[in-house]
């Protein structure tokens, strides 16, 4: 049994892609090894906890600008990695993948870069910044040095064995919880929706979508929920957007949505549409938006951009409807034929439906996991045989939790040991450093619920102005006037990405380094390790708001 800690450059949990396939790869790992995280601290989330058998390390974030973040976060993770005892560091970025190889030559552990659940790309046709042009740089090291690379996709495992040593890539593509995503009886009555959840930002396909609903709602009565944060760069734009295109009340904002209400939202909508997705011309490593999954899941009619990483997953006029990207008329076209057409509706969201229970399951991704590091172990048999974990430290049962039992803001504890011990307190940052003894450990466990949310998924980075002035769209290789920007353009312009990235905490206050076996390093503190008794419950909050006067329709009842 190895001990292994998964690090990267996200807030976990959360509703974002990092938030929720992390956790996947937590509960693979866990029935078989000892699990640390190394995340982000976002919002009021604790700076140290455990959550069933996994602890969780976040680093504490203050504003400043995003390399110094970044930064920040790369000596607690140097930190971690010095003050502890690990036979795999599991990286889902080359912010931390970075790191992780600079010690490797001295501490000696195994380094797995994971680009199943790796940050989103720049957007097509955008100029990548210098802190992309890094990144990339970043990638391609750890790309060549890792000692195990996880591909999303077959066509991305052909493009990495030719940068790196062909035994060392394993296929271990994401999946959907399908006993958390569901299908339930849509709504009997009511106005048709078409539904979008994501980032509201540039970038998105959202200006698109909101243009193809501006052709979709002169041939029928319907209405458009974008279901997400919205960038507030892009908030003013967005509504001046919907005034001229005569939109007020055919265009609703839910503002975020917590992860678990998504499949509530998906049962209230008629349609549903993914306007963006990478080009694995750009990026052969790319995979399609994980929403696009979750639709399925739900067994909703999907309407989604004609990329190469989306018609891996579907088929046009089979599982969904593909449209030409940039293309408003085409994407309105195909709206309004599913919302009309209710039996081809119907059989796209069948097929749709099938296919991501037959293919492109949570418990598919786990176990591809578990045979990735099953052919680890074995290379590495010698070094773990002698780092193995003493039986008293041994992972306990909740890792074997179901799909069903599982949270997303919560690995929970169901054993029965400790089915009684649901207390907990809360450490703030000062707290946290004031609680220490005069020999660096804490006189009580750490165990926090976080406090409810409206956003923990990962912090976008912060971009330096280039090019594009945020106009809604702009001809290729051309800077918008400045009456182009916000103009509501015709279709057939690209648009540009300001927030496919990743962001990230910075650091906190800086103490000395005091060696303990239960303390732990989160970020630029030590704070003491929670008891191995302490779990956490979760607490769902409610966090769709209603824009203008309609409201959100909520769950409906399951289906009997």
């Amino acid at each position: 049994m190895a001990r292994v800690l998964i690090t990267g450059y996200c807030a976990v949990p959360g509703p974002r892609r990092a938030g929720v396939q992390v956790r996947h790869v937590i509960r693979a790992l866990t029935p078989m090894h000892t699990v640390d995280l190394l995340v982000a601290r976002e919002g009021d989330q604790p700076y140290v906890e455990r959550q069933g058998a996994v602890r969780v390390l976040r680093v504490p974030s203050h504003d400043q600008d995003s390399w110094a973040q970044i930064q920040a976060f790369q000596r607690a993770l140097k930190r971690q990695l010095d003050g502890a005892d690990y036979d795999i560091v599991h990286c889902r970025d080359a912010w931390s993948g970075i790191t992780v190889l600079e010690s490797r030559p001295k501490l000696g552990y195994a380094m797995v870069l994971d680009l199943s659940r790796a940050p989103e790309p720049v957007g097509e046709g955008v100029a990548p910044s210098e802190l992309e042009v890094r990144y990339a740089r970043d990638v391609a090291v750890c790309l060549r040095e890792a000692d195990l690379v996880l591909v999303p996709t077959a066509a991305a495992a052909k493009h990495v064995q030719t940068l790196t040593k062909p035994e060392r890539v394993a296929l271990a593509p994401v999946g959907v919880d399908v006993d958390r995503f569901d299908w339930d009886v849509p709504p009997a009555d009511g106005i048709p929706r078409v539904l979008y959840v994501g980032e509201i930002s540039p970038g998105r396909g959202v200006r698109v979508l909101v243009r193809a609903m501006a052709d979709v709602v002169k041939r029928t009565e319907a209405q458009l929920v974008l279901a997400g944060p919205i960038a507030p760069a892009f908030e003013q734009e967005l509504k001046t957007g919907i005034q001229e295109l005569k939109l007020e009340g055919k265009v609703l904002t839910t503002g975020v949505v917590d992860h678990d209400e998504v499949p509530a939202l998906i049962a209230s909508a008629t349609v549903c549409v993914a306007p963006s997705g990478p080009d694995l011309s750009a990026t052969p490593t790319a995979i399609a938006p994980t929403k696009i999954l979750e639709y399925m899941a739900c067994r909703r009619a999907v309407v989604a951009v004609r990329r190469q990483s989306i018609t891996s997953i579907i088929e046009h006029g089979r599982d969904g409807l593909l449209f030409e990207a940039n293309d408003p008329t085409d994407l309105g076209r195909k709206v309004h034929r599913l919302l009309v057409e209710a039996s081809f509706r119907d059989r796209l969201a069948a097929a749709g439906y099938a296919r991501v229970r037959s293919e492109l399951t949570a418990s598919a991704a786990r176990r591809s996991i578990r045979v990735a590091y099953e052919a680890l172990s074995r290379r590495f048999a010698e070094q773990f045989a002698a780092s193995a974990v003493a039986p008293d430290e041994s992972p306990r049962a909740p890792e074997l939790l179901t799909d069903d039992e599982f949270e997303a803001t919560v690995f929970e504890d169901l054993s029965p040991a400790s089915a009684a011990d649901t207390g907990g307190s809360s450490l703030g940052l000062d707290e946290a450093l004031s609680s220490l003894d005069h020999d660096g450990t804490g006189s009580s466990p750490v165990v926090a619920p976080p406090s409810p949310l409206d956003e923990t998924g990962e912090r976008p980075l912060t971009r330096s102005a280039r090019g594009d002035s945020g106009g809604w769209a702009r001809p290729p290789r051309r800077k918008p006037s400045q009456q182009e920007i916000g103009a509501w353009a015709p279709s057939g312009l690209e648009e540009r990405a300001d927030s496919d990235d990743d962001g990230t905490p910075i650091e906190g206050v800086r103490v000395g380094m005091v060696s303990s076996e239960t303390s732990f390093v989160a970020g630029e503190i030590d704070v003491p390790s929670p008891s191995p008794r302490s779990r956490l419950h979760d607490f769902p909050t409610s966090s769709v708001r209603a824009h203008d006067s309609e409201s959100d329709t909520g769950k409906t009842p399951p289906h009997t």
